[in-house]
């Protein structure tokens, strides 16, 4: 692949003529997979011609680039609208996974999961993933941390393995989304939740002194 280079800046941020090809892309990526889609292909989905979709995007692996910065952008301000003030911070994050897990099309887990797989083979996308990651991870442990010191989970939780755990789950639930035309997203996503709670009352520290299994 070659190196990812966007046509436009992160401090101007995407423009809606961006933002309608970054969702014609994902259709067509969904729809014939990363590798057999062509600039043809998502010129033709997002109604303009090739040349006028160059102008905005220098291949496929800057669109990639495109829709990740579009995401992590999108789940760092969610995250940042969590607020013990509004409410228990489980029951806002619990919220904030329904509009991620639930409410975003099944083609968002598809992408998703091409990524990785890419990502196992190529530095650049490799990065793109970890940049995507370190957003997620910061807001996550900020409200883990926030709702240890409310009392709402408890003061002796071990957050390095609750926050792992929760990584994993996540990723398995998009995983089994992506390759499951008939998973229920809705069910799987409570299923999640209550497995996340449970986690909160035993992934705990060791007393002091004890050593860690």
């Amino acid at each position: 692949m070659s190196q990812v280079v966007t046509s436009f800046s992160a401090e101007r941020g995407l423009s809606e003529r961006h933002i309608h090809i970054l969702d014609a892309a994902e259709r067509v990526f969904a729809r014939a997979g990363f590798h057999a889609a062509t600039m043809n292909d998502i010129a033709a989905e997002a109604g303009m011609s090739p040349g006028n979709l160059y102008r905005y995007f220098s291949s496929k692996d800057a669109i990639i680039g495109g829709i990740s910065e579009r995401d992590r952008t999108e789940v760092s301000a969610d995250f940042a609208q969590l607020d013990p003030g509004k409410g228990g911070l489980l029951d806002q994050l619990e919220e904030l996974g329904r509009q991620h897990m639930v409410r975003k099309p099944r083609e968002k887990a598809i992408i998703a999961l091409q990524i990785w797989a890419e990502a196992s083979r190529t530095p650049e996308m490799a990065q793109i993933c970890a940049g995507f990651d370190e957003t997620v991870e910061h807001g996550l442990g900020a409200a883990v941390a926030a709702a240890v010191a409310s009392g709402e989970l408890p003061s002796n939780l071990d957050q390095a393995r609750f926050l792992m755990a929760l990584f994993m789950m996540a990723d398995g639930f998009f995983c089994r989304r992506a390759v499951d035309p008939n998973f229920d997203a809705a069910v799987g996503a409570e299923a999640l939740f209550a497995a996340m709670r449970g986690l909160a009352q035993t992934m705990l520290l060791p007393p002091a002194g004890e050593p860690t299994s």
